[in-house]
């Protein structure tokens, strides 16, 4: 199998098609995001007798991160438990947990009950440390997690992985599968159960409950909005709220079949995992993590690939890609009502790297909310919490970072002009006298836009691995020609230059 760069090991599985909307219409409930988010809210509203469910996707059902992801099923988030533990009360960390080990759960019950073939393999996760002062922490999280009623426990051995460990914990119970075989066999169960999926439809502005569409409205009795980053984000200030991060993560061939699931407790350390691919086994290695449009001098890619023939020599990388997660400033995720909105609009997002229990738990949360008006054990992840203390330092931060990115975009001085650059380089560069992004491909073609997002008008960076454009305030992205590749945007870039 050559190497496939930029798509993940899970998309040779390919969604079912749905139209666009045309026309306006109405619904009992308006989901906005074609994700796995989106799908288990659909359900979950199905199964408590909730009829004539909408869903809205911009692009294809399934197209963003629910394929990037590494498909882990688990309630262990890093090292969670004990930060939420010192920073918050038992009761906030204990519905953190609480719902998160009920998501797991609930996976194994879908399965089960709609007998999804999903490689669905039931299995411990770990967060090992490779120092001692590493060890401390995560024998913290181990004990942290034990009073919080998880199977969690410390362990000094982690014989699966290709170099030793001063420590690590354990969380038993949890699980790994194929997202993509479970997200497209649940859009087929819900598309035969009635509910309305149309793609190609980009909501574009809220109207209390209408979401208008350039196709038309949709007015729901309820609306979910679970577009992995809001779609529509200034009320309510959500833009500072949350950050998007980069990761990056290869499937190998010829590697071991591992048993658990691993993740080192430094943030930019390596995760492990084995899959099931096209009938062939296969062990994904993750690496790195980086605020999107914050590139560095190391080539992500290139350094994956140098860790995973370093560790297993006589393996061979087929996938290559990167995930982009969204990430709450204080690590919670935002599930909840969109009070700016209404009290029958919903939000749901900031599932950082835990996408696959974040979003069940979401589900599980929102479709209370929209039935009963109220969710058992839903203030941890509310929208409007009140834990000043954990969001101060990171929210400060951002802020100070999106500043400077505005100063130094509009201050940043041309390379040279657009005649200079090479076949497949890309930057800021000049023409005719004005600042301009452009890129030469490998055939010679040039692509040229203004390099500032649609979004809230922050300069972009160019990003020579993946020849995007990325915005390094917000994380939107954008191919060669200006095309949206990932929100908070949704419009595309001006074109400048040459035709």
């Amino acid at each position: 199998m050559e190497e496939n760069r930029f798509q993940s090991c899970w998309q040779a599985v390919t969604p079912p098609e749905f139209p666009a909307l045309k026309g306006d219409c109405n619904a009992g409930a308006v989901i906005v995001g074609g994700g796995l988010c989106g799908l288990l809210c659909a359900y979950e509203l199905l199964c408590k007798n909730v009829r004539d469910i909408v869903i809205l996707e911009a692009g294809r059902i399934l197209s963003g991160t629910t394929a990037k992801t590494t498909g882990k099923i688990t309630s262990q988030h890093g090292l969670m438990y004990a930060e939420l533990e010192k920073n918050l009360h038992v009761r906030a960390a204990s519905q953190y947990a609480g719902a998160n080990e009920a998501a797991v759960s609930r996976f194994a019950q879908i399965v089960r009950e709609e007998n999804i073939d999903c490689d669905f393999v039931p299995c411990d996760s770990y967060v090992y440390a490779c120092t001692p002062e590493g060890a401390q922490r995560v024998k913290a999280e181990a004990e942290a997690a034990g009073r919080l009623s998880i199977d969690a426990s410390f362990t000094e051995q982690c014989e699966e992985l290709p170099f030793p460990v001063s420590g690590a914990v354990r969380f038993s119970g949890q699980a790994r599968f194929h997202p993509m075989k479970f997200a497209c066999r649940l859009a087929e169960i819900l598309r035969d159960r009635g509910v309305k999926i149309f793609e190609h439809t980009a909501a574009v502005a809220l109207d209390d409950n209408r979401v208008l569409t350039r196709a038309g409205y949709v007015y729901g009795k309820s609306v979910l909005i679970c577009s992995h980053y809001p779609f529509t984000n200034l009320r309510g200030l959500y833009f500072a709220r949350i950050v998007q991060n980069r990761s990056y993560l290869a499937a190998l061939r010829g590697a071991p079949r591992l048993d658990g699931m691993y993740l080192d407790c430094e943030q930019a350390g390596l995760s492990f995992r084995s899959a099931r691919i096209s009938g062939e086994n296969m062990l994904l290695l993750g690496w790195g993590a980086h605020k999107t449009g914050h590139e560095t001098d190391v080539p992500h890619y290139e350094k994956l690939k140098q860790e995973a023939k370093k560790l297993y020599p006589d393996s061979s990388v087929t996938f290559l890609w990167s995930a982009q997660d969204c990430e709450t400033n204080d690590g919670i995720p935002l599930v909840g009502r969109y009070r700016q909105f209404g009290d029958r609009v919903y939000l749901a997002t900031g599932f950082r790297k835990w996408g696959m229990t974040g979003s069940m738990a979401a589900a599980k949360l929102l479709s209370d909310l929209v039935v009963s008006g109220k969710s058992e054990g839903g203030g941890v992840f509310s929208p409007r919490r009140q834990n000043f203390g954990m969001q101060a330092g990171k929210l400060f931060r951002e802020t100070a970072d999106t500043a400077a990115n505005f100063l130094h975009g509009y201050m940043e001085i041309p390379k040279g002009g657009v005649a200079e650059l090479k076949n497949g380089q890309g930057g800021i560069v000049e023409f005719e006298g004005a600042k301009i992004g452009a890129c030469r491909s490998e055939d010679g073609s040039l692509h040229g836009i203004r390099p500032v997002c649609t979004h809230m008008r922050c300069p972009l960076r160019w990003n020579p691995e993946e020849k995007t454009w990325d915005c390094p305030c917000h994380g939107s992205r954008f191919d060669v020609n200006g095309n949206v590749l990932q929100n908070p945007a949704f419009l595309p870039l001006e074109k400048r230059g040459p035709d």
